[in-house]
């Protein structure tokens, strides 16, 4: 008998035990929600901008340590494949994400936000800016995390159309040391 009655014990701790409400958790947006296409934006810049015969400058920040260059085309373009990269409008990402739009009367802008829905993905968020009239982007904002060997890495990359770009990284190892680093690329108005 005392056999039975811890067993149903042990079945009613069970039964009851706590209940997951989805309701309240971020859902990702559904198969037929169009991404905005931030690689498609991203290729069109990388071959617009060498085009127009401007000085393309870089200035990289480490720690203490400050340097400046003209870039070369092709080290341009390495610098936005990291944005590329950062895609999320494939079928096999986007299921990852929700996003929402709002306007934002401040800055005459429609903000599209990628959050994302899955926390083991590298991206965990995007912000686009695009321009009330024209439906042109004015910036983006990308936010990634992942390790590296037994480094962690932060990064955000900010892109503001037609003046630069930054990517911005903060590493930080198991004993807690962090790096930061920064890259800013700028071209001529």
């Amino acid at each position: 008998m005392k056999l039975f009655a811890a067993i149903l014990i042990s079945y009613i701790l069970c039964a009851c035990g706590e209940k997951v409400n989805t309701q309240n958790q971020l859902q990702p947006s559904p198969d037929s929600t169009q991404f905005y296409p931030t690689a498609s934006f991203f290729e069109n810049q990388m071959a617009i901008i060498p085009t127009m015969k401007k000085n393309i400058v870089v200035f990289h920040t480490k720690g203490e340590k400050k340097d400046s260059a003209v870039l070369t085309t092709t080290a341009f373009k390495e610098l936005v494949k990291e944005f590329i990269v950062k895609d999320i409008t494939d079928v096999a990402t986007k299921k990852h994400y929700r996003e929402t739009i709002f306007q934002d009367a401040a800055t005459n802008s429609y903000t599209l936000s990628y959050a994302a829905v899955d926390t083991t993905v590298t991206v965990k968020g995007m912000e686009i800016l695009l321009d009330e009239q024209s439906n042109l982007v004015k910036r983006i904002f990308i936010r990634t995390v992942y390790r590296r060997g037994n480094t962690s890495i932060m990064e955000q990359h900010n892109w503001n159309t037609s003046k630069g770009f930054q990517i911005i990284r903060s590493l930080t190892n198991e004993q807690g040391y962090t790096t930061n680093e920064l890259t800013e690329v700028r071209w001529e108005e």
